[in-house]
C-alpha cells in the first residue's frame, strides 16, 4: 500500500454527470454515453440533480452522527444479528491479508417481517431491521433509504441503456432485492490501533453499483487502471456512484469494479452513507452477450447473486452474530 500520509492527487477524470435529463424523462442520450465512458475508464462518477432533497440527506447524516456519538455499550444493544442488520463495531471488518478497518457501521436493508417465507426459510440477508432506542433516528433513515432506492432504480435503467440493453435489464432483478444502506463512521486516522489500519482498506464492492454520500471530510480514494491512486473529494450537491463486482462479471470487465479505500486524515470524525444496490438473491449473473466475443471470451462463470455476495460477506468480517452468518462489508 502506498504511504497513507501522502494525499493522492485530486481526481480529474471522474466526471460529474447531470441526471436531470433522465429523471425528467428528457433526451438522455448524452448522459448515457457519459455514464458508459466513466464506467469503462474509471468505474466511478459523481451525479448531480439526483432528485434527493438536501434536507433528507442532512437529516440522515444527523441521525447517523447521533447514533455513533452514543457510548459503545449503547451501540452494542443493536449489534448485528443473524439477519445482517444493526451495528458492527470498529475493527471487525477485515479484508483477507489486510489490517482491520478503522470504522464502525450500522446496516439497514429491506424490512421484512418474521413471517415472510424467505425469512422463515433462512435465506441469507433477509429479515427485519433493528432500530436503536434513539429519538429521530428511524424516520430520517427510512426516508433517506426510500429516496436513494428510488433514484437507484433510475440509475440502473441508465446503466442498462449505456450497455445498449433494455431499460429493465437490471431492474427486473430487483423485485425483492438485498439492497443495503450502511451508516458509516470513521474516526480520525491517528486513532488507529493497528499500524496498517485505515478507514477502509482497498476493496471493490460486491454488488452491482453503490450510491454514496460522503460528508465534507472527504477521504475517499480510488485506484486507476495504471495502479495509481487519486482522491475523490466531497463535491457539494452530488453523490458518488461506483460499480461493484457483479457489474464486472455481468459485463466481462468492460465496466470496472474499481478498488477504492478511505483514509480519514482530518482531526474530526468522518460520516458517509453508502447504498449498495445488490439484486434479488436468486438473480442469475452471467456475461452479457454483447460483452463477449471469440477474441474476448467470458472471464467468469455464471453465479447466483445472493450466493456470491453471501460468500464474500463471510470472508470479510471477523465479527459473527449470535446465530447465522454475518453481513457484508
Amino acid at each position: 500500500m502506498s504511504d497513507i500520509h501522502a494525499v493522492p492527487p485530486r481526481a480529474k477524470n471522474v466526471p460529474v454527470i447531470d441526471m436531470a435529463p433522465l429523471l425528467q424523462n428528457g433526451d438522455a442520450a448524452d448522459l448515457v454515453q457519459e455514464i458508459r465512458t466513466a464506467c469503462e475508464q474509471v468505474g466511478f462518477f459523481y451525479v448531480k440533480n439526483h432528485g434527493i432533497p438536501a434536507a433528507t440527506i442532512t437529516a440522515a447524516i444527523d441521525a447517523s452522527r447521533r447514533f455513533f456519538e452514543q457510548p459503545l455499550e449503547t451501540r452494542m444493544k443493536t449489534v448485528k444479528d443473524q439477519f445482517h442488520r444493526g451495528y458492527l463495531p470498529i475493527g471487525t471488518t477485515r479484508y483477507p491479508g489486510q489490517s482491520p478497518d478503522l470504522k464502525d457501521s450500522f446496516d439497514i436493508s429491506v424490512d421484512l417481517p418474521l413471517d415472510d417465507p424467505d425469512v422463515i426459510s433462512g435465506l441469507p440477508l433477509h429479515g427485519p431491521n433493528q432500530w436503536p432506542d434513539l429519538a429521530d433516528f428511524r424516520e430520517p433513515a427510512e426516508e433517506y433509504f426510500s429516496a436513494v432506492q428510488g433514484f437507484g432504480m433510475r440509475l440502473l435503467e441508465a446503466l442498462a441503456l449505456s450497455l445498449e440493453l433494455a431499460p429493465d435489464f437490471f431492474t427486473r432483478h430487483y423485485k425483492k432485492p438485498t439492497i443495503l444502506m450502511r451508516l458509516m463512521h470513521y474516526p480520525p486516522q491517528d486513532q488507529a490501533l493497528d499500524e496498517g489500519s485505515i478507514g477502509a482498506t482497498p476493496h471493490a464492492d460486491f454488488g452491482l453499483a453503490t450510491v454514496l454520500y460522503q460528508d465534507p471530510s472527504g477521504g475517499l480514494e480510488l485506484q486507476l487502471p495504471d495502479g495509481s491512486w487519486i482522491s475523490a473529494p466531497f463535491i457539494a450537491d452530488t453523490l458518488v456512484v461506483n460499480l461493484g463486482q457483479l457489474m464486472a462479471r455481468w459485463t466481462n470487465d468492460v465496466y470496472r469494479a474499481a478498488l477504492h479505500r478511505v483514509v480519514n486524515r482530518r482531526s474530526q470524525d468522518r460520516y458517509s452513507i453508502p447504498f449498495f444496490f445488490n439484486p434479488d438473491h436468486h438473480a442469475p449473473v452471467e456475461c452479457i452477450a454483447s460483452c463477449q466475443s471469440p477474441e474476448r471470451p467470458a472471464l467468469y462463470p455464471p453465479v447466483n447473486a445472493g450466493d456470491y455476495i453471501t460468500q464474500l460477506v463471510q470472508k470479510n468480517q471477523d465479527y459473527q452474530p449470535n446465530s447465522g452468518t454475518d453481513s457484508r462489508s
